[in-house]
């Protein structure tokens, strides 16, 4: 038995499918916990939408972005040879390849010319916008129906433009005229950084023009039936160490084709997760992740021993730093807070 392909989400891939069915109105940011399975899921969508939908999927995740020029280079992919330096003229050339073709690229084609004219422009961030735009009307004007997905966006926040502003209040500004303004694009942001869509929740630019979709770790019910693919037999015993932890699941099951019992290898994992959080409390003590005091730490996390808790019960000073550390998962929608496992909720019982 292998690793199932994709953990079937049929409630959010409805949701998704819906969203995508109509015009577009809102930008929407899709979030959850670390290793809940966002981008399988949007890639699963990807690949059921018909050929009338061309899918510019841009996953920064990997990527080193840290200037617009490095922005650039990302977002498209260079055409080079013979082809028309005119931009209607060329989105014609490349919308002749077909729906198969078209379906889902990995960057935004654009003549080499043009592209190296962006590297010129003293602020190409609004090059970038006025290309795209006219790219995805063109399309809208062929049939095609353009969805726009930038995966772990949180990764360019920092990046400046020519003016002093982040690029990202820029591309917010595109996002809403493309969607709530124009109706042109589906536009998809996806992240797993807790802050980073708390600070998008109360951007007062995006109120009214954007929605959320939480992509959250599996009930109970759609665990077990997951289990089921992996192969778990004591299905009990594994929601009580990993819940619905889709990456937990995979864990578990690299552990088992070692050899290892379930007890074994989830008491394993157990054992790693308990160390790590130690780890983390010593490192705390010591004072090598600033200036966080220890009792106040271990306050907070005492707090979560029954589990989910509302936000504001935990400073929000001590609240961003176990955010930030990825020792929260933090709902900015519901203002909740838990830790970002059951692995790690058992071990904040132990050690805590």
């Amino acid at each position: 038995m292998d690793i199932p392909e994709f953990v079937n989400r049929e409630k959010e891939i409805r949701e998704v499918k819906a969203i995508l069915s109509g015009r577009p109105n809102f930008v929407y940011f899709v979030y959850g916990p670390i290793n809940s399975g966002k981008t399988a899921l949007l890639m699963k969508v990807i690949d059921e939408l018909p050929t009338d939908y061309v899918v510019f999927y841009i996953n920064f995740r990997w990527r080193n972005v840290q200037t617009i020029d490095d922005l650039i280079r990302v977002l498209f992919k260079v055409k080079r040879g013979r082809i028309s330096e005119e931009t209607k003229e060329f989105i014609r050339e490349v919308l002749k390849g077909g729906a198969k073709v078209l379906h889902k690229l990995k960057g935004i084609p654009i003549p080499e010319n043009m592209f190296e004219i962006l590297f010129r422009r003293v602020d190409k961030v609004e090059d970038i916008f006025a290309y795209l735009e006219e790219y995805f009307e063109e399309m809208k004007n062929e049939g095609y129906q353009p969805i726009l997905i930038l995966d772990e966006l949180q990764t360019i926040k920092d990046i400046i433009n020519a003016t002093g502003q982040t690029v990202l209040k820029s591309l917010f500004n595109f996002l809403i005229g493309m969607t709530k303004e124009k109706h042109l694009c589906h536009c998809l942001c996806a992240t797993s950084d807790c802050l980073f869509i708390e600070d998008v929740y109360r951007n007062a630019r995006l109120e009214g023009r954007a929605e959320y979709l939480l992509v959250d770790d599996l009930d109970k019910r759609e665990a077990f039936r997951v289990y089921e693919e992996f192969g778990f037999e004591d299905k009990e015993l594994v929601w009580d160490y990993i819940g619905g932890k889709i990456g937990d699941m995979v864990k578990l099951f690299e552990k088992k084709k070692r050899g290892l019992s379930e007890k074994e290898a989830l008491n394993m994992m157990f054992k790693d997760e308990m160390a790590k959080l130690k780890d983390f409390l010593e490192a705390v003590g010591e004072g090598e992740k600033g200036e966080i005091d220890l009792e106040d730490v271990k306050d907070a996390l005492r707090k979560l021993r029954e589990g989910e808790i509302r936000g504001e019960d935990i400073s929000r000073k001590i609240r961003h730093f176990l955010i930030e550390e990825n020792v929260l998962f933090y709902n900015p929608v519901e203002s909740t807070v838990r830790p970002q496992s059951r692995l790690l909720w058992r071990a904040i019982r132990e050690v805590i």
